[in-house]
């Protein structure tokens, strides 16, 4: 994930060179990343911190730069993709997701009226080409980043006749793959990660950074392109390290010490101490090897590259516990993920910290997932750990989602399949449909805790009040995280099932009939954005689309003066989820509380008619 200040330093021991003609591979995320800083980069100076660049958009980008590349003459051999994040990598992941959390928070105590609107056409002056991923001053790390940029450019270039051949989701970190793949066959490797510095590339391996991609005439294609490259045999030999480690030993004394890279390098050249045979150093190295945490010859390898990375992660991990426990039933789950063992990282979304998360809606969509998932092992796990935001005040580490028993993962099955049956009955309309699915989610949740549904608010606000030409509420904001939360839960679960099928398993009448209407999920790049948001809710009331999800839940048109009931009771809103584990392992169990299935009043109204 980058060593602070390498690449500055090394730099200037790299050769410019032809491109052309070259045959490269590229680190896939790296790409994504470096374009979508560009994109924040052209962010107008009056917009919010909510301001982002569409996913549509950013995937055009990430084509257009590889169609520029190509038209230079550059034979682009295959696009890496991280499919699993090694066990070693869970604190700095556990560190980043603190970070952003606070961050977010941060937004809502400085930012308490919401986020200045998006400009029309605010980045109508974007050009995909070489430029986007040359040397310019980052975009400041506080904004949040789009969360779904990720798997919303796989899925373009998955559906691009040119680049999806070449799209590979690895069952491993993309650069070390990358890294295994110009060793074995030689070539420039294409990435923004200082870690591939020293990495063994071979003899005929070389790398280069994005930002040091140059045309030698920007006017014509004909003339080609040039790159630094740099070697780490090169670069050794120039700065007398070949015998006593290399680049890689100066890495390790960067890190280890927390110092610069001159500081490091001098250390490495006057230090006495055998540091190479030190298990510090070893385990340091070992990090930079090709783990096969999957064999090659596993079937479930050709499914990967179809899947999201997070949830190729998670599909990866399943079948690595299975096998774990059957060679032992003792586990040192700390060698698997940290304090826990089956876990998933959630996208941090752009959400009101003070509310309950954007993602606890759909929590029951991906407990169905995360159990239908648990017909490829042999050995079941009982729960799984989400991440989604991390609060230090707590100490919390997770959120812990029971993994169900087949029986009640079959009933679940039925129950939402009902639901989405009468979704596409009442609304036709892709947009409205899953917007409905999402605002019946919610005014479900509102009832079991006694609330006011948030949506059902906003959707009568647009009815009495205009848009509000200034600013994008905190309460609009959530309810769009919210909908984007509904569908990628939905997601989750249509590529666990694909994932089954593909691994020869029968899924059960009520999965099928569940899977049946996931096929109709909209790509990434056309889920709802704050932008729409306001008018999508809009035309959601205009269309009675209260009144038919009240009709649904066999519930009383809702009356805003006072929450809608259908339980007995009164319960106050907890401000934390309710499934929460300690990081020290202790467990919050919460009460039962009336309706804690999403979909029970659904089965429930039924069972009157």
């Amino acid at each position: 994930m980058g060593i602070r200040g390498l690449s500055q330093a090394v730099q200037r021991y790299g050769v410019f060179s032809p491109l052309s003609g070259d045959s490269v591979v590229i680190d896939g995320p790296a790409l994504v990343h470096r374009i979508s800083e560009a994109c924040m980069r052209q962010r107008p100076p009056e917009s919010g911190f909510v301001c982002h660049p569409p996913y549509s958009l950013l995937s055009r980008m990430v084509i257009g730069w590889l169609d520029e590349l190509k038209s230079h003459n550059v034979d682009v051999r295959k696009i890496y993709f991280d499919g699993y994040l090694p066990p070693s990598k869970w604190g700095v992941r556990r560190e980043r997701l603190l970070t952003q959390s606070r961050h977010m928070k941060a937004f809502v105590s400085s930012q308490p009226f919401g986020s200045a609107r998006t400009p029309e056409n605010a980045f109508g002056d974007m050009r995909a080409d070489m430029t986007l991923t040359r040397q310019v001053s980052r975009a400041t790390e506080t904004f949040p980043k789009p969360p779904f940029m990720v798997p919303a450019v796989l899925e373009a270039l998955k559906n691009s006749d040119d680049w999806g051949p070449l799209v590979i989701v690895v069952p491993g970190e993309a650069d070390v793959f990358c890294a295994q793949d110009i060793r074995a066959n030689g070539g420039t490797l294409l990435t923004s990660d200082s870690d591939l510095l020293i990495q063994d590339l071979g003899p005929n391996g070389r790398v280069s950074f994005f930002w040091d991609l140059v045309p030698i005439d920007p006017t014509s294609k004909e003339l080609g392109i040039t790159a630094c490259k740099m070697s780490l045999s090169d670069m050794n030999d120039r700065l007398g390290l070949t015998n006593i480690g290399g680049l890689p030993r100066v890495a390790f004394e960067i890190q280890k010490a927390k110092v610069g890279f001159n500081a490091a390098l001098q250390k490495a050249r006057d230090s006495r101490e055998d540091t190479l045979n030190s298990l510090e150093y070893q385990s340091f190295m070992k990090e930079l090897e090709l783990k096969e945490y999957i064999p090659s010859d596993h079937p479930v390898l050709d499914i990967l590259s179809k899947l999201d990375p997070r949830i190729s992660e998670v599909v990866i991990q399943t079948l690595l516990l299975d096998e774990k426990e059957t060679q032992s039933p003792i586990l040192d789950t700390k060698t698997l993920r940290g304090p826990e063992t089956l876990s998933i990282f959630l996208p941090i979304v752009v959400e009101n910290r003070d509310k309950r998360s954007a993602w606890t809606t759909s929590t029951n969509t991906r407990q169905i997932a995360y159990s239908i998932l648990q017909s490829l092992t042999r050995q079941e796990s009982s729960a799984i750990i989400e991440y989604r935001t991390l609060d230090p005040s707590t100490a919390l580490a997770g959120r812990q989602i029971t993994i169900m028993k087949l029986e009640e993962t079959m009933s679940n099955c039925s129950q939402l399949a009902t639901v989405l049956k009468k979704l596409t009955e009442r609304f036709p309309s892709l947009d409205m449909r899953w917007l409905a699915f999402a605002v019946y989610l919610d005014i479900e949740l509102s009832i079991s805790e006694q609330r006011q549904p948030l949506s059902a608010t906003l959707i009568n606000n647009t009815a009495s009040q205009s848009e509000d030409i200034e600013a994008y509420s905190w309460d609009l904001m959530h309810f769009t995280a919210q909908v984007q939360a509904c569908l990628y839960s939905l997601r989750i679960e249509k590529q666990i099932f694909d994932t089954v099928l593909f691994m020869g398993r029968d899924l059960p009448v009520p999965a099928q009939q569940l899977y049946s209407h996931l096929i109709s999920l909209p790509l990434i790049a056309e889920w709802p954005t704050v932008e729409r948001m306001f008018g999508l809710l809009s035309e959601f009331g205009k269309r009675k689309g209260l009144a038919v999800i009240a009709d649904i839940l066999g519930i009383p048109n809702i009356n805003m003066s006072e929450p809608p009931t259908n339980s007995p009771g009164s319960r106050k809103r907890q401000k934390q989820d309710h499934e929460l584990l300690s990081h020290k392992g202790g467990r919050k169990v919460p009460k039962k509380s009336p309706s804690i299935n999403p979909y029970a009043v659904l089965s429930q109204a039924s069972q009157d008619e």
